[in-house]
């Protein structure tokens, strides 16, 4: 397995543990700075582990695509895919975005795999 993936998993874990405790921490009376600080910190674990799967299943079903990028590299290309969804852009265009975001070295990326891997990214939060 992995190493990256271990580490992540571990940090990812902990940050949901220190979630539990972090309550008991806080300092206002009504606890809203303790509940806020608590949600905050139970989203990013999220994120994480929504980061951290997408760039797993991209890696185990797509390893030639993968094979040249860091996790950061894969998770930007994702981001800069997302923000062409959110934004409303067509299919086609999103294709586009897919292969234009993640072809790099000898990975060539035709209009199945783009589309599949547009699939997988809406499938992981985007």
């Amino acid at each position: 397995m992995n190493t990256r993936f271990i580490q992540k998993s571990f940090a990812a874990a902990a940050i949901v543990a220190l979630a539990a405790v972090v309550p008991a921490c806080g300092s206002d009376d009504n606890g809203s700075d303790a509940e806020e600080t608590t949600t905050n910190a139970v989203g990013g674990a999220v994120d994480a582990i929504v980061d951290l799967a997408f760039v797993s299943a991209l890696r185990n079903q797509y390893p030639d695509v993968a094979a040249d990028m860091t996790d950061e590299e894969i998770l930007s290309a994702a981001e800069d895919v997302c923000d062409d969804v959110r934004d409303g852009d067509d299919r086609e265009d999103l294709i586009d975005s897919v292969r234009d975001s993640f072809e790099s070295g000898d990975a060539e990326i035709d209009d199945a795999r783009a589309d599949q891997i547009l699939n997988l990214l809406q499938s992981t939060g985007c």
